[in-house]
């Protein structure tokens, strides 16, 4: 039986969304902005995040769950700003335009687009491998 718990890894703030990716077997990313959206939209969302913060243990060990392998990250390949829509392009497997050019019409029409893009650039985890601020020597660039 499948269990809800919150890793010690892949968290943003206390691994609430990290675990219900986990056990629905879905891109925690999706859960951040459902709870991101909850919360500009009537605040219920930061009230359900701080009852599961409560309510859902923290997993014992070190070793994620199950991955598919697949997961939405931001792309070190095709960024032009931030790597959001070439993370978009790359998981969906789509072209990265469609995402800029999307989110360029969201932009004009309201100024959503630029809203949506800061939030899928901050909820997104970087790219897989990187280490963000780091030369290949191991040393923090100054």
């Amino acid at each position: 039986m499948k269990k809800l718990h919150r890793p010690h890894e892949d968290r943003k703030i206390a691994g609430v969304c990290a675990g219900l990716g986990e056990y629905f077997e879905l891109d925690p990313v999706f859960f951040r902005l459902f709870f991101l959206f909850s919360i500009l939209f009537g605040g219920l969302g930061a009230v359900a995040y701080v009852v599961l913060w409560i309510l859902v243990p923290l997993r014992e060990g070190a070793q994620s769950g199950p991955g598919n392998g697949k997961r939405l990250r931001l792309s070190a390949r095709d960024r032009m700003i931030g790597g959001v829509c070439g993370g978009l392009g790359e998981f969906l497997e789509l072209d990265p335009v469609l995402f800029r050019a999307a989110f360029l019409v969201l932009a004009v029409i309201g100024g959503l687009g630029i809203l949506l893009y800061v939030a899928l650039w901050l909820l997104i985890p970087g790219p897989a491998g990187a280490a963000r601020g780091r030369r290949a020597g191991g040393r923090a660039q100054g």
